[in-house]
């Protein structure tokens, strides 16, 4: 089935209110190697369907599945509120280039409107940038503690790690910075034309061969990635963690000090 015969498929169905093209299929710029992006708006489900995949004469289209009345429920939402951390962050950048190709009870053009009327934009609380910070900065100390040993179950494990340490700062980086993750090519573009030294430290990191050099890359690239946080770990008091994340406020974390020295002197 060709990706047109699906979507005209989509639209003929009772079942579905609304339909967005996303990504390249909506800013034209698709060549060979691209995929699909498809937001599907459902009136209702039977099941829990919020995505899928499905190949169309050989391009691969992600699917994902909204239901009506979350994304009014979104439209309603007061400017400011929603955070880079939620879910619902990502509709920003949906929406910034999407192309509406159904919209039957008009919900996507509401959400639309919402949308650019938030004039700020979803936003990362000071507890949830420090939160960011404080895992990078907690897999950086067990990365250089593990690079001690000379073990080689150790070694491989490093290598492991720096698998997801690597693809978290990516998202970090942006998140820390007001924006919202939108994949690996936009990340490469946004860096080429306005961090290409963070992007030069990224690769370097990435491509090194030897563990020592990595493991120092990789800090400059931990705080190259937090620095936005003006958050740092400080030797000879712990690093004590709060939840939820939106609650590790300075505030919050001097206070936690405070009742951690008393744990401490009480006798």
């Amino acid at each position: 089935m060709r990706f047109e015969s699906l979507v005209r498929r989509l639209k003929a169905s009772p079942a579905v209110d609304g339909l967005m093209l996303i990504g390249s299929s909506a800013q034209g710029t698709l060549n060979e190697h691209s995929d699909r992006d498809l937001l599907i708006v459902l009136y209702d489900r039977p099941i829990e369907i919020t995505g899928g995949a499905i190949f169309c004469e050989g391009v691969l289209v992600d699917l994902i599945v909204e239901m009506r009345d979350g994304l009014e429920e979104l439209a309603a939402t007061e400017s400011g509120a929603i955070s880079l951390n939620d879910y619902e962050a990502r509709f920003f950048s949906w929406f910034s280039s999407g192309c509406i190709v159904l919209d039957t009870s008009g919900c996507l053009g509401r959400l639309h409107d919402r949308l650019a009327r938030d004039e700020t934009g979803p936003v990362l609380a000071e507890g949830a940038s420090i939160s960011r910070a404080d895992r990078a900065l907690y897999n950086l100390a067990h990365t250089r503690r593990m690079s001690q040993s000379t073990d080689p179950v150790y070694r491989q494990a490093l290598d492991l790690r720096m698998l997801y340490q690597l693809a978290d700062l990516m998202v970090d980086y942006f998140t820390l910075r007001g924006m919202a993750w939108a994949g690996e090519k936009e990340a490469i573009r946004h860096w080429q034309l306005s961090d290409p030294g963070y992007l030069d430290l990224f690769m370097r990191c990435y491509w090194e061969r030897d563990r020592g050099e990595r493991v120092r890359l990789y800090g400059e690239l931990v705080e190259a990635t937090i620095k936005p946080a003006g958050f740092s770990w400080h030797d000879g008091d712990p690093m004590l963690r709060i939840s939820p994340p939106e609650l590790m406020t300075r505030d919050n974390l001097r206070a936690a000090q405070r009742f951690w020295r008393s744990v401490l002197t009480s006798q």
